[in-house]
């Protein structure tokens, strides 16, 4: 049946890959799921992990028809080196499960940064020359265009309607942050920032007037949706990167007052958009004026929270500097080294610098890996032969590093940058095209390229559908539990765990449930499992003291609740928790 596939099939292939990745570069940004209990980054990464599959299985089936020919680029050894950094540390983390993983809620775990090589790599290899590159390029553009209409609508109408309070967790002065499709405004900023460049040279580089209007509302609606993130990192990467764009594209006049312009016409609307909102409209630019001061004292504020994580993180970097702790096994080991109540009681499971990240978690061979593909990235625009998208690709690149150096990589921003590095490949690389490959020897390909489909039949069960079963039926589960059904809520949150039993969450949620039905030990065994699996919630450590104090087990009551103060030392229900069972009386 393969054979007669390959030989007789006449469709071809390239443009159906082509359109796929315009596809991903699109709607990626856009994925969410109300059916799982995390309803924006592990959609995003299943759907990122069903493009994988399906590119990479059109790229067996195009090498057995032998029409494929592999196409290198700048960034292949720079990126091999990063993911490969990442295995290593995964071999020596302080968790394997964790590091290899991921930790629910971020899943930056060496499985998500393999994934983040594979979209470059098929993505570079789905392209064949400049031309297809910028439609790739258009496509997230479309896509960025769309996320920034939800995030302003999503802001606004959070502001309008929500009490007044002051500031929240959520919004400064009142104002609601945008978050849009992304779950977290750092990240949104991240995304936009990178964008903003790349719609910038658009409109640079628009000769027909529909182009020119396009451009601008798309730079226009970028720029607002960015402002009303107010994530200062995303502010000052744009910044850089704008900057980038008009340095190196070299604009004539008419270019700069196109620019001028459209940011003329920008400042109107906003100037409309505040008289519309009456009293909301001040406070909006009241909250912008005082989060643009900030900037000024970084010592104030989140800034000042961030500085002590970084100090911190620099001890943990040098207590395993060659290595690091693994990937996503931050969280598990940072309280060794962290002085001081610098986020609450609240958990810091982030650097909140990609470098220190990558310090921390990789090591030394990681942080030469990530400067490496930095290097790489600046080689390839230095000198791509008068390419009009040289400056727009620096200046994305440039815009989105920098967002991270003060904020760090998560899924919803990371999948859209590694898929556009790949496409920069492409654009920049002139015309350029692979040589003409050879149609020999395809009948010995056959059962290569059948064990590989097979293959990717297992990863797309283990990796997509197992993990999306998975937590729709935790999400369901504690929908039952929130409304008292704690039978079906046992039996779905099992059905969860079982699915996916390498998640310290299920179990821990496992073992809240067995505890809310007084079953103390089911409950131990589910709080064990988790703390095998990887958790640093120090909430689990104290769960499982009470459950342990319940059976009568004093000494594992007493060392569960210090592990408890371990994780979260600053946390006064932690150390209330350790003073109880340690005055009770020990068993007989």
């Amino acid at each position: 049946m393969i054979r007669n596939f390959a030989s007789n099939v006449s469709l071809d292939l390239a443009p159906v890959q082509l359109w796929l990745v315009r596809a991903g570069a699109f709607a990626l940004p856009l994925v969410v799921l109300s059916t799982t209990n995390d309803q924006v980054i592990l959609p995003k990464l299943l759907a990122a992990r069903a493009l994988v599959v399906i590119l990479a299985a059109l790229l067996i089936v195009r090498w057995a028809r032998g029409e494929l020919k592999i196409r290198h680029t700048p960034l292949d050894l720079p990126i091999v080196a990063y993911v490969m950094s990442a295995g290593v540390s995964t071999v020596f983390a302080a968790n394997a499960n964790l590091a290899f993983f991921g930790g629910y809620g971020r899943l930056e775990g060496f499985l998500t940064i393999a994934t983040y090589g594979a979209l470059f790599w098929l993505t570079a290899q789905s392209i064949t020359g400049p031309t297809h590159a910028r439609s790739v390029v258009r496509a997230l553009l479309a896509g960025a265009f769309v996320v920034s209409l939800i995030a302003i609508g999503q802001a606004v109408g959070a502001t309008l309607t929500a009490p007044p309070s002051g500031e929240s967790a959520s919004g400064f002065g009142g104002v609601a942050r945008a978050v849009g499709t992304f779950g977290n405004a750092n990240a949104l900023a991240a995304y936009l920032a990178m964008v903003l460049p790349l719609a910038l040279n658009e409109l640079l580089q628009a000769k027909a007037f529909q182009d020119r209007l396009l451009a601008g509302n798309l730079v226009a609606v970028t720029t607002i949706a960015l402002v009303l993130t107010f994530g200062r990192g995303g502010w000052l990467g744009a910044l850089v990167g704008v900057g980038v764009v008009l340095a190196v594209t070299r604009p004539s006049l008419r270019r700069v007052a196109v620019v001028a312009g459209g940011a003329v016409g920008l400042f109107a609307v906003i100037a409309v958009v505040v008289g519309l909102l009456g009293a909301g409209g001040p406070q909006i630019v009241q909250s912008t004026s005082a989060r643009l001061a900030s900037l000024a004292d970084p010592t104030a504020g989140s800034g000042a929270t961030r500085l002590h994580i970084w100090s911190d993180t620099l001890a943990m970097i040098a207590s395993r500097p060659v290595t690091g702790y693994g990937p996503d096994n931050f969280g598990l080991v940072f309280p060794r080294f962290q002085r001081g109540p610098w986020a609450g009681s609240q958990i810091i499971d982030e650097s909140h610098s990609e470098l220190l990240q990558v310090g921390a978690t990789q090591g030394l061979i990681g942080i030469a890996a990530f400067c490496w593909l930095c290097f790489a990235v600046l080689r390839m625009c230095w000198n791509p032969h008068g390419n009009v998208y040289a400056g727009a690709v620096l200046g994305a690149c440039a815009a989105y590093l920098i967002t991270n150096l003060v904020n760090f990589s998560v899924v919803p921003a990371a999948l859209p940058f590694w898929l556009f590095l790949g496409a920069a490949t492409a654009l920049l690389q002139g015309g350029e095209q692979p040589e003409a490959p050879t149609r020999a020897g395809r009948r010995a390909r056959l059962p290569l390229a059948a064990s590989g489909l097979i293959a990717l039949a297992a990863v797309s069960v283990a990796a997509i559908a197992l993990p999306y079963v998975g937590d729709t039926r935790l999400h369901a589960g504690l929908n039952a539990f929130a409304a008292g059904d704690i039978g079906r809520a046992s039996g779905l949150v099992s059905e969860a765990g079982g699915v996916q039993p390498q998640q310290a969450l299920y179990a821990a949620v496992a073992g809240n449930v067995a505890m809310a039905d007084g079953d103390w030990a089911d409950a131990r065994d589910a709080y064990m499992r988790a703390a095998r699996l990887g958790s640093f919630d120090p909430s689990v450590f104290r769960q499982l003291a009470i459950a342990d104090e319940r059976l009568g087990l004093q000494a594992e009551a007493v060392a569960a609740a210090r592990r408890s103060v371990e994780l979260g030392g600053f946390d006064s229900r932690n150390r209330a928790v350790l003073a109880e069972v340690l005055a009770q009386p020990a068993a007989p």
